[in-house]
């Protein structure tokens, strides 16, 4: 044993074996149909393995996403803007209301 003093502690990112979760994968991908919290697939259901980043099309849509949670109040939960949609009892959503979404369409237009 040596008292020599250890060098730089390793990242909890690679001690984890595995890179951080996409914030995308919170959106159900609308081009390859890959359910919420799993990676985007090809057409035929394989996963892509070498291929971390999702679809373009679930890049969208998530941006999409943020951008009425940034713009719009839910008529439904009656959050404000730039705050999560939430459940009856307080606990927040994986996605937005409807309503939220059509109030963010009608004061965009």
């Amino acid at each position: 044993m040596t008292d020599r003093l250890r060098s730089a502690p390793m990242p909890a990112a690679l001690r984890a074996g595995r890179p951080p979760r996409h914030p995308a994968l919170a959106v159900r991908c609308p081009h390859c149909s890959a359910a919420v919290d799993m990676r985007c697939t090809t057409r035929a259901g394989r996963t892509r393995v070498q291929r971390l980043i999702p679809c373009e099309a679930r890049l969208d849509a998530h941006a999409a996403v943020l951008a009425v949670i940034a713009t719009a109040v839910c008529p439904t939960c009656q959050v404000a803007p730039g705050t999560e949609c939430r459940t009856d009892d307080g606990r927040p959503l994986r996605d937005i209301h409807p309503a939220r979404r059509t109030e963010a369409g009608g004061t965009a237009a």
